[in-house]
């Protein structure tokens, strides 16, 4: 039976009542489909949209590797971007959908943090407590340099920066609102910084911009997440002080308001594709605070437009619901198939969150893995770190680039400039194709497994010159019947990371 909602909280606690117990983890993969709901990305089938044909945008489908960089006031506290704002987030990610009965006592509680785990960590906040980490945003050992440097060396081609994210800040000081470089820091543009030092290594520039800004559209914008609400009913819309709005917005104040939106977003976003030379992506993450077909749109920017102010420009399809590529988000999401078009996942060197958190990173192990999963995919890796509040990687980080760079100084050939391998060719393991040659991938056993030897098999209609390990150049024994090569590979030879089998054609 339903409980009513003036029940107090207290009632609640002495039944023994625990947010936490209703509201079950959620699953990586339903989390993010969910992320992306509220933040209105979604593709647009209608589109007959494929990829840009210019010239300066064809490096993309053979990048292989890049660089994610997630970084905004959310580092002073360590909590994550944007998200930890958001109340309710605990039901809408739960992975076993809660009762009404449940939510009407959240609801009656009045602390719409409830069951959080930020309330073990001490990392609740509201909207307003995050904007007022911007008073203490101030990198003063930001050097970028460093950055793109460990980047290139591990065989990273781009770079993708954070130039706003859903919170609000902007890196560089904007025109247009009040909560960026042009307010604080005296107006130092984090982003003229990053873009000077990605051209001195000869990296391709990124910049992520997300659509939604939730400062800019605070008095409209509701804090409760949209899936509690859409979902349960007797929610309340809750305001930038997570408390139950008690005014609503007449229909010409919220038109008014979309059109602003529009101009905002049209005007950031040209700032950011005039004001740097040349950038070669910009990679948005949800649509603008415009309801979809509400005439503000018209007033906002256009792929048009983007593409007359940077020709060739890569254009991720999270703003319009289509662009050049496809992309994947996180570790669960790693393509299964090889991609006929443009691809991409983006995921992270740490094992949750995108920001600074202190989360435990991934094995380089793990990485490699991916990377290489990805590579006979036909799909890029952009692989995610969270600096600091002073802007500098940790030595952890560093160490995790320097023992990619390393495996990357041998086995580079493998991951870049490469494709899947086509439809009339085989392999028993991960492969991917350059000129002349075929690269098989030899993934680490199991944490724990001992190391056996192993049998590679790879179908080809090509003549075979040699084979052998990229690393050592060693020649590994082989055997070819009926265009079917079987690869033998000692246990001896193996190593703690990836090992690449290099089938060299005549």
């Amino acid at each position: 039976m339903k409980k009513s909602l003036a029940i107090t909280l207290s009632a609640y606690l002495l039944s023994g009542f625990s947010v936490s117990q209703v509201f079950a983890q959620p699953k990586d993969a339903d989390k993010v489909k969910m992320e992306h709901a509220q933040i209105g990305i979604v593709e647009d089938n209608k589109s007959s949209y494929k990829h840009t044909t210019h010239p300066n945008g064809q490096w993309f489908p053979q990048a292989g590797f890049g660089m994610f960089i997630h970084w905004s006031i959310a580092s002073v506290k360590e909590i994550d971007l944007s998200w930890p704002m958001m109340a309710g987030t605990q039901i809408g990610w739960s992975s076993k959908k809660p009762s009404q009965d449940s939510v009407d006592r959240f609801v009656a509680s009045g602390n719409f943090f409830a069951g959080n785990r930020c309330e073990k960590n001490n990392s609740c906040i509201t909207p307003i407590e995050y904007w007022s980490l911007a008073k203490y945003f101030d990198p003063k050992n930001y050097d970028p340099e460093k950055w793109i440097k460990a980047a290139k060396e591990a065989g990273m081609t781009y770079v993708v920066l954070t130039s706003r994210h859903h919170d609000g800040f902007a890196m560089w000081p904007s025109a247009y609102g009040n909560l960026n470089t042009k307010n604080y820091m005296g107006g130092r543009d984090l982003v003229k910084e990053f873009v000077t030092a990605c051209r001195k290594y000869g990296l391709k520039v990124g910049l992520y911009y997300s659509g939604p800004d939730w400062h800019e559209n605070g008095e409209f914008q509701d804090f409760m997440y949209y899936g509690v609400s859409k979902t349960y009913s007797n929610v309340p819309a809750l305001d930038e002080n997570l408390k139950p709005r008690t005014a609503a917005k007449t229909e010409a104040e919220k038109q008014a308001h979309y059109e602003h939106m529009a101009a905002y977003v049209k005007g950031q976003v040209e700032e950011l594709l005039t004001n740097y030379g040349r950038i070669d992506m910009i990679w948005f993450d949800g649509s603008a605070d415009i309801p979809r077909g509400n005439k503000a749109w018209d007033q906002c920017i256009s792929m048009e437009r983007i593409q007359q102010l940077q020709p060739g420009i890569i254009v991720s399809p999270r703003f319009f619901g289509y662009g050049d590529y496809k992309t994947f988000e996180g570790d669960k999401a790693l393509p299964a198939v090889k991609q006929d078009g443009w691809a991409e996942l983006c995921t992270t060197i740490t094992q949750s969150g995108w920001g600074y958190t202190k989360n435990p990173m991934k094995s380089t192990a793990h990485v490699l893995e991916y990377l290489i999963r990805c590579r006979s995919f036909n799909t890029n890796m952009l692989l995610n770190y969270g600096p600091t509040k002073d802007g500098v990687f940790t030595p952890e980080m560093y160490k995790s680039l320097s023992e990619i760079a390393a495996w990357m100084k041998v086995n580079g050939p493998s991951i870049q400039g490469v494709q899947a391998i086509d439809s009339t060719e085989y392999a028993s393991v991960p492969a991917t194709a350059g000129k002349g040659h075929r690269y098989l991938f030899l993934i680490p056993q199991e944490k724990g497994e001992t190391i056996a030897d192993e049998k590679v098999v790879f179908n080809t209609n090509k003549k075979i010159k040699k084979v052998q390990l990229v690393g050592s150049k060693q020649t590994l024994k082989y055997s070819v019947e009926n265009n079917q090569l079987t690869v033998f590979v000692p246990a001896t030879v193996r190593t703690a990371l990836p090992d690449v089998i290099d089938v060299v054609l005549n």
